[in-house]
């Protein structure tokens, strides 16, 4: 068996190479020659990787743990565009969407837009939501739109 302490001295420990050759009696120089060409043990890389571990695994656990539940969440769950009765009646289109936060005592407000056929904005609108007492709302809100609008999407709810 390999016993370090044979090879403490001026040279310093032997490298790698060493496991090789576990039974083998190395003299000085043959020491110094092989851990000239094939470099001595080295640690310095434990120190860097230990302190990642200490403080980027944490980090990396938190952020995904944060990030994953955001303060308000919103889904689009359907839209459906409103078929005019008459040749006066402005285009609209019915966004349905829900809206999860973690604080019900919150206002929101959400960005909700109507698209046309060339995905260019023909609606817009705020929508107002107020404090609740539920985490999670449901809401159904008619968009007024200057062409016909084919979809209707939520942009930002904050």
């Amino acid at each position: 068996m390999f016993r370090e302490r044979r090879f403490k001295g001026s040279l310093g420990r032997a490298g790698q190479w060493r496991e090789r050759f576990p039974h083998r009696e190395f003299s000085e120089t043959e020491i110094a020659y092989l851990n000239d060409r094939y470099g001595k043990a080295t640690i310095s890389w434990r120190i860097p990787g230990l302190l990642f571990a200490l403080i980027g695994i944490p980090w990396l656990l938190w952020s995904a743990l944060y990030h994953s539940n955001p303060e308000i969440r919103f889904t689009l769950l359907d839209f459906q565009p409103q078929v005019a009765q008459s040749t006066s009646a402005k285009p609209s289109i019915e966004i349905r969407y829900q809206v999860q936060r973690r604080n019900p005592s919150q206002a929101i407000t959400c960005t909700l837009v109507a698209r046309d056929i060339d995905k260019n904005v023909v609606g817009e609108i705020t929508d107002q939501i107020a404090p609740s007492a539920e985490k999670s709302i449901i809401r159904i809100v008619q968009i007024p739109a200057r062409l016909k609008p084919v979809n209707a999407a939520v942009l930002d709810c904050r």
